[in-house]
């Protein structure tokens, strides 16, 4: 039997909301008390599922007024000043939600009294950054126009559709949780109001409102993963079936490369005291393809939940910011003010000839500091501050190498031949990706959301066994050496990165634990990686 509580909220939240007030006692705390009271409400999944969705398929142009809406989004701007409300209205009844701007028994002559007034916070969101289509929900029918979305430069991606929206907070506890490229569900009663700004300003923009009533956040897989998954019946057999699709519709065939895509795309922020980062990587030899987009990234759209091209043209590296920048006191966003466990895909095939201005050295200074200290400046007026991120680098380049940035690993890309394939092999063209069967590609997402919340760890034994491999490797390159033979040393940095290698593979095969044989299988693919990137 569904509750008529459910029904009364998403029917007519308004009332709902105003029947809850009328029948607390304590309202000291009634912003807590309200996103309880409908957290409860929708505590099932089922009953969440029910809420109409705001997104780029059901802008808010599409809704009605003070309709319940569900806002998946990513949290852009936490500086927003704090807004004050009258908490009772004139008859009474609750203020705040709106409901001020609706109140048919205020008068100009009442007076104002000043025990009633508290303050709400105020932060703006956005359709989340990089989001994949299969995430989204499908609409009822196609809209004829994309959606045109308020306050366009708060947006990380330039020209693309989205949503965005400023979110009125009453529960003082969301609102000090908050962060910038925080994901949350925010549910609430949709309006229509004037910007919220410290600066007044004589044209009055009238942005899509969410007045809060409850908030949840979103994990960085997004769909709700866990590790290891049982679920995951013969994983050896779907991640072989994994990398070899990335491998024929991508790579020209290059197992090797997609093999190392795979551990790329998993990987995350493991500890920030010591360091242990994400793994970055380059795939070399793509030529010039201007205008086209690497099919690796639309093949890795529709694996991963979050994924942003950033295509490394002049035009873009000059004329387009990379960090977030307040101006007139309104936070602008920037291509790289992504959410955590963000897929961040860097194209140098679009590089033309010409030169990169000052802005642009700075842009491409910022790539290469958040992969090396997943770190990212917001840059005020008088000040700069840093926050961290948890993004993963994949940067595509034209020739041998990259031009520009110098990532944990790099493989040339090859045929079954050994050969460079041609650029046309490796960019987007007419022909479409072709999919594997709805219920494969769902073990796909499965096999990498769960790797990508792993905890892997290395018993004693192995470790004895892997420090046992590392002494005789170098004493066995120290007696070539000796024998006139050029062989290189292994270093302490090699052994790093093949751990990193290791505890990655460990995970995309959903086991909790290196084994030797998992140890042996990273060293094989990085000595064959070396071996390409030094011939």
């Amino acid at each position: 039997m569904v509750s008529s509580l459910l029904v009364d909220a998403l029917t007519d939240p308004t009332e709902s909301l105003l029947q809850f007030y009328r029948s607390t006692h304590n309202r000291e705390l009634l912003g807590e008390s309200v996103s309880k009271y409908f957290n409860d409400i929708f505590l099932s999944q089922n009953a969440f599922e029910e809420i109409p969705v705001l997104d780029i398929h059901h802008p808010p142009e599409c809704l009605k007024s003070r309709a319940l809406v569900r806002f998946d989004s990513m949290v852009q701007d936490t500086s927003c000043p704090s807004e004050i409300y009258l908490a009772q209205r004139a008859n009474g009844d609750c203020g705040g939600w709106g409901l001020n701007d609706v109140d048919e028994h205020a008068s100009q002559d009442d007076i104002l009294d000043y025990s009633l007034l508290q303050e709400c916070g105020v932060v703006w969101a956005t359709s989340i950054p990089g989001q994949s289509e299969w995430l989204l929900r499908a609409p009822a029918q196609a809209l004829s126009t994309a959606p045109t979305s308020a306050q366009p430069h708060k947006y990380p991606i330039p020209g693309a559709p989205h949503v965005g929206a400023q979110i009125k907070i009453y529960d003082s506890h969301i609102l000090e949780s908050l962060r910038a490229t925080d994901l949350y569900s925010f549910i609430g009663i949709l309006t229509s109001e004037p910007l919220h700004s410290p600066i007044e300003s004589q044209e009055v923009a009238l942005v899509p409102t969410i007045h809060l009533l409850f908030a949840r956040p979103i994990p960085p897989t997004v769909v709700p993963r866990i590790f290891p998954d049982h679920s995951l019946v013969g994983v050896e057999d779907v991640r072989d079936k994994l990398v070899s699709w990335m491998a024929t519709e991508a790579l020209a065939g290059d197992r090797a490369a997609a093999e190392l895509v795979l551990l790329t795309i998993i990987h995350k922020v493991q500890s920030r005291t010591p360091p242990l980062l994400p793994l970055s990587l380059t795939l070399s030899g793509y030529g010039q393809c201007s205008g086209s987009t690497p099919k690796i990234a639309e093949v890795l759209r529709h694996l991963v939940p979050l994924c942003t091209v950033l295509p490394l043209s002049l035009d873009n590296l000059n004329a387009t910011s990379y960090n977030p920048e307040s101006k007139e006191e309104n936070l602008h966003s920037g291509w790289l003010q992504l959410p955590k466990g963000s897929l961040c895909i860097v194209s140098e095939t679009a590089m033309n000839e010409g030169s990169v201005t000052e802005k642009g050295l700075l842009n491409l200074r910022q790539i290469q500091d958040m992969i090396n200290m997943q770190t990212l400046d917001y840059v005020f007026p008088f000040s700069r501050y840093t926050f961290e991120t948890d993004v993963t680098f994949l940067v595509i380049a034209g020739g041998n190498r990259s031009a520009f940035f110098k990532t944990h690993l790099e493989v040339p890309v090859r045929d079954a031949e050994g050969k460079a394939p041609a650029a046309t092999e490796l960019a987007s063209s007419e022909t479409a990706i072709q999919l594997p069967p709805p219920e494969l590609l769902n073990q796909f997402r499965q096999l990498i959301g769960g790797a990508k919340i792993s905890s892997v760890g290395l018993d004693g034994s192995t470790a004895e066994f892997i420090q046992d491999d590392f002494v005789k490797e170098r004493q066995a390159a120290q007696s070539h050496k000796n024998v006139g033979k050029a062989e290189g040393m292994v270093t302490s940095d090699d052994l790093i990165i093949r751990m990193m290698v290791a505890k990655t593979m460990a995970a995309s095969l959903h086991r909790t634990e290196v084994s030797a044989e998992i140890w042996e299988r990273a060293k094989w693919l990085e000595n064959l990686r070396q071996t390409r990137v030094s011939t």
